[in-house]
């Protein structure tokens, strides 16, 4: 299944999509990101950080104001899933065209490409925790909590691991003198 996946994401990986989406998640943070610090006025958002305890979820969620939560708990459900659609969109486009110039059609190396999406998962399950604390203050459901400390801690382990492909990638390049395949030979239709 992840073979699969990865070959479809190779087969749609253009050059030219990686400036444009690297436009589009500029210009979106840049419409996003005042909306989401209003709500939140002065307190530190709980997805910016690697790990919380519940303990520091529940504060971070008491600071808010009533408008606050109910503004959040709206913007988690709505504009911010574009957020990491198109980060996870630009990751795995980048991978994806250094991976298919450093590394030969069978190494095992390629189907690395689909790691970004790991971090789109766990961003999803971090806002949908989020949402469930906001929504069920003044009570405090500490699976909700521990989920969301997941999902956080799960989403930056893949974006920190997907710029580590992508170095390698760039490192792998450098290697091969930028001349794809470079270090191994070339793929004919007799071998």
């Amino acid at each position: 299944m992840l073979v699969k996946l990865s070959q479809r994401i190779y087969a749609l990986t253009k050059g030219w999509l990686i400036p444009v989406v690297l436009v589009l998640l500029v210009g979106f943070i840049a419409l996003t990101l005042p909306l989401l610090q209003a709500a939140s006025g002065d307190v530190e958002g709980l997805d910016v950080r690697f790990y919380y305890p519940p303990e520091e979820a529940f504060a971070a969620v008491d600071a808010y104001t009533p408008a606050g939560r109910a503004a959040l708990r709206t913007l988690y459900l709505t504009v911010d899933i574009g957020n990491p659609i198109l980060y996870t969109a630009l990751l795995v486009l980048l991978v994806s065209w250094l991976f298919q110039r450093a590394f030969e059609a069978h190494s095992i190396w390629r189907v690395l490409n689909v790691f970004p999406l790991g971090a789109a998962l766990c961003d999803l399950l971090e806002n949908l925790s989020i949402i469930a604390m906001l929504s069920a203050y003044p009570n405090q459901p500490r699976p909700a909590a521990w989920l969301a400390t997941l999902g956080t801690m799960g989403k930056n382990i893949f974006l920190f691991g997907s710029l580590g492909l992508i170095l390698i990638g760039l490192g792998k390049l450098v290697a091969n003198k930028f001349v794809p395949g470079a270090s191994y030979p070339a793929i004919t239709d007799e071998s």
